[in-house]
């Protein structure tokens, strides 16, 4: 009864999220990775300060305590590649609220286009495309990340979008193997 329940409760929110009708506020994590905090004086002119630097970030849903921070749009995680020397480590995380992650917020046409608001998703676009500059004489952003958009509580602590997709996939061909079999 209790897997039931929890069940049509997130189709419930699932279907809010989809057609537009968003309660008011949800909870987004609230983190970046360590390593930002290191280069914070340089950064700081694009990013608004998360709750926490830590490397946690990566995967804040395993942690107890990971701070949230109340949104009212939608919750994201940004994922950067992390390059040494040329070298590429792995990936920095940026999680939280996507109207208190960039200093002068995301491109809303980027946002329309590729419907981050309407759907759980993930895309990797081009820092230019997505990132607003401070100035319009500023050069352009370099590089690519990876922004996903979810809407539920805490929703943000893994991909949920790309773990969604492989979920509905699978429905899906289970649906299609029933039907067609």
């Amino acid at each position: 009864m209790l897997t039931l329940l929890i069940s049509v409760g997130i189709f419930e929110s699932i279907q809010a999220y989809e057609s537009g009708s968003l309660p008011r506020q949800i909870e987004c994590f609230s983190c970046m990775s360590l390593s930002y905090q290191t280069s914070w004086k340089y950064l700081q002119a694009t990013y608004i300060y998360p709750k926490v630097f830590t490397d946690r970030c990566q995967d804040p849903s395993s942690e107890r305590g990971m701070p949230t921070v109340p949104c009212s749009t939608v919750c994201i995680s940004l994922l950067e590649p992390d390059v040494e020397a040329g070298v590429f480590i792995g990936y920095k995380h940026i999680r939280g609220c996507m109207d208190r992650v960039l200093r002068h917020g995301f491109n809303q046409t980027a946002l329309r286009t590729h419907r981050f608001h309407h759907h759980n998703q993930c895309r990797t676009l081009s820092r230019a495309h997505l990132f607003n500059p401070a100035h319009a004489t500023d050069p352009p952003a370099i590089g690519e990340v990876q922004l996903c958009s979810c809407y539920g509580d805490r929703c943000n602590g893994s991909n949920q979008a790309q773990l969604s997709r492989t979920v509905s996939s699978f429905m899906m061909a289970v649906i299609f193997s029933y039907i067609f079999h």
